[in-house]
């Protein structure tokens, strides 16, 4: 490891001069700045930037109030300040696999609204709007605390001109900034974003650029706070998501769909026919759902940029519970037209139907791992609903669930590594998760009614409803079982049968 020390600063070390008044540690941090390839922007990385700081900070301390100690423990002391802040050991970074998180401090200024000439405007109309997206999408997720703008010393513009100050983000505790800008060309709307490790006194990443249609423009701010989410977590986020849901109001249901936090809803359906089970495609541009608009349960196919519906299951008896291959070629589903229902996979290019389980139990609700090589389903083959998974030719089944009387509707985790499932017992039916193995089986939530998970792109969040009273309304909670959130339907909707979209580009 070397220190990225200029020998002038090195020798204010280790040479300090007693003769004359010793500066206060504004002055020094201000006089660092001067100091060649410091970048207050953080555009190009300078190592041992903040290190410097710290130093002339230490030089200041010692000589001020050690000035009697010999030079040797000056040096030790300047060595030790080298190694505490070399770039490498003070990489921004949350550590998501940690209990008890704390949510990370950042500031989220509005971005700038750029006239054509690329002048700043006086308002940050679109770049308000923008924030406002940003910051709910990552206060949401549980693992940022975005601080109040109030006590930002920095304004928008300045921020967007000059670069972060970043003295002033420590006093305040930001350990990230961003800032940004954008504007108006040929009906788009253009945002550019930089991302600032506040104690590294340097970018994380590079700056980035977002284009979309105007009327996108909540689209660009989710994927800014995905950029963030990522480039913070080492995870991919999930804000630039929908999620296909079946709405009810009173006596009418009808299927919807929605962006991930609830706004921009599109009715799907608008007849008084029964619908449920929507699930999306593994591209997220078809949809799967069970309707009874022929008055059988039937199940459909829905091309979501055309609007072709085409029928799927249409066997004598029941036709439910359809899921996706994750190469969107085949279809797990239920049937009853052999007596009981059993799960079957149906080729969707050739029709071929295939059976998967054969006894005389009530097989349903089938799920695919996410290489599709395994379904877990629920069976009450035991006496009881029980969560089973085997190969997806069938063979292999074997039992995962052994507590409780009631385990159903299972879901596996975009990531593999987790299954969630409802289990039931003592009158409350809660959200719970199981390893692939059957192993670290736990609860997440503890209501009356919650049914129905569905996992968000990344595997980090699951998605369910909840019923209470006469009211049934959607919730998220982060996989340790922390961070629930209802998810605000507008018009104040009920939602059930939830499904979470892959992220859409």
């Amino acid at each position: 490891m070397t220190c990225n020390l200029k020998p002038t600063i090195l020798a204010l070390f280790l040479f300090p001069c007693d003769s004359t008044p010793q500066p206060g540690v504004v002055e020094i941090i201000d006089a660092v700045r001067k100091v060649p390839h410091w970048n207050n922007r953080g555009l190009s990385t300078p190592k041992g930037g903040v290190g410097i700081v710290m130093r002339c900070v230490g030089r200041w301390f010692v000589s001020r109030f050690f000035n009697k100690v010999t030079m040797t423990w000056v040096g030790l002391l300047s060595l030790w300040l080298c190694v505490i802040s070399h770039p490498a050991l003070g990489a921004l970074r949350i550590d998501i696999t940690k209990g008890g998180l704390q949510p990370m401090p950042i500031a989220l200024s509005d971005l700038v609204d750029l006239s054509p000439s690329g002048s700043v405007l006086g308002q940050n109309a679109w770049g308000h709007k923008l924030n406002e997206v940003i910051t709910a999408d990552l206060e949401r997720s549980g693992l940022f605390k975005p601080l109040d703008p109030k006590s930002f010393i920095q304004s928008p513009a300045e921020l967007w001109q000059q670069g972060p100050n970043f003295r002033d983000w420590r006093l305040i505790g930001a350990e990230a900034v961003v800032s940004g800008a954008v504007h108006e060309k040929d009906g788009k709307l253009i945002a550019d974003f930089f991302l600032h490790d506040v104690f590294q006194g340097s970018l994380v990443g590079k700056g980035k650029r977002f284009t979309a249609p105007l009327r996108d423009w909540r689209h660009v701010a989710h994927r800014i706070a995905d950029e963030i989410y990522t480039r913070l977590t080492g995870e991919s986020g999930y804000f630039t998501s929908r999620i296909a849901f079946v709405a009810s109001n009173g006596d009418m249901k009808w299927m919807a769909l929605m962006d991930q936090d609830g706004a921009n809803r599109v009715d799907l359906t608008h007849d008084r026919s029964l619908v449920l089970t929507p699930r999306f495609a593994p591209t997220g541009e078809q949809l799967f759902y069970l309707s009874y608009e022929t008055g059988q349960p039937r199940i459909y196919r829905w091309e979501l940029y055309t609007g072709k519906r085409t029928i799927q299951g249409d066997y004598p008896g029941l036709n439910s519970a359809p899921a996706w291959s994750p190469d969107g070629q085949r279809m797990a589903l239920t049937l009853s037209k052999d007596g009981n229902p059993e799960v079957y996979l149906r080729d969707l290019r050739s029709g071929d139907l295939r059976r998967l389980t054969e006894n005389n139990a009530i097989d349903t609700s089938p799920s695919f791992s996410p290489d599709g090589s395994q379904i877990v389903f629920n069976s009450d083959r035991a006496g009881s609903p029980q969560i089973y998974v085997m190969d997806a030719n069938g063979g292999n089944a074997r039992r995962l669930t052994f507590e409780g009387s009631y385990n159903a509707a299972p879901a596996w985790s975009p990531r593999g590594d987790l299954i969630a499932y409802v289990s039931g017992g003592g009158g409350h039916f809660r959200i719970a998760v199981i390893d692939p193995s059957g192993q670290n089986g736990r609860t997440l939530t503890d209501s009356w009614m919650d049914e129905s998970p569905t996992w968000s792109p990344n595997g980090r969040v699951i998605l369910f409803s909840r019923q209470t009273g006469s009211q049934t309304k959607l919730y998220t909670i982060d996989l340790t079982g922390h961070n629930e959130r209802l998810v605000k339907l507008e018009d104040n909707i009920n939602g059930s049968d939830p499904s979470w979209s892959p992220l859409i580009k």
